[in-house]
């Protein structure tokens, strides 16, 4: 199946050019068609996790992730939209202006992180009480 939809991918990217162009950005359904092949191959990985045993840190951070997967799934896309405004308004306070730089991707990356982890902790009690679990601020 993985075979079949690499080369439905390709042969749709091969005879549906957008101005003579492979960019499979222009032709959705082949980069549909990849994405799925793309999946189909991950989920065939089944990579060890043993190390996570001897890297207590690695491990808590991976139960507390899984737990609330939801929460991060729900939240992470609202937390980069909120970013922008946030970084905007870092430029107008001089401290921040000056040590930190606000054009930077990294600085938006830690600022997203920060927020989800703050919907984590604020909403996440949340798919305990749907699991019927005793609720907790973190797993």
């Amino acid at each position: 199946m993985r075979g079949l939809v690499a080369t439905a991918d390709g042969w749709w990217a091969l005879h549906h050019r957008v101005d003579g162009s492979y960019d499979l950005d222009d032709i959705p359904l082949a980069r549909t068609l990849g994405s799925a092949g793309f999946v189909q191959l991950l989920l065939r990985l089944r990579p060890g996790c043993g190390w996570l045993g001897r890297r207590p840190v690695a491990a808590r951070v991976v139960k507390v992730l899984s737990a609330r997967a939801v929460t991060v799934y729900l939240w992470h896309e609202v937390a980069l939209m909120a970013s922008v405004p946030l970084i905007d308004l870092m430029g107008d306070v001089p401290a921040p202006e000056r040590h930190l730089p606000l054009d930077s991707p990294w600085l938006q990356f830690a600022v997203v992180r920060v927020l989800v982890a703050g919907a984590v902790v604020l909403v996440g009690w949340v798919e305990d009480v749907a699991a019927r679990r005793r609720p907790r601020l973190v797993p």
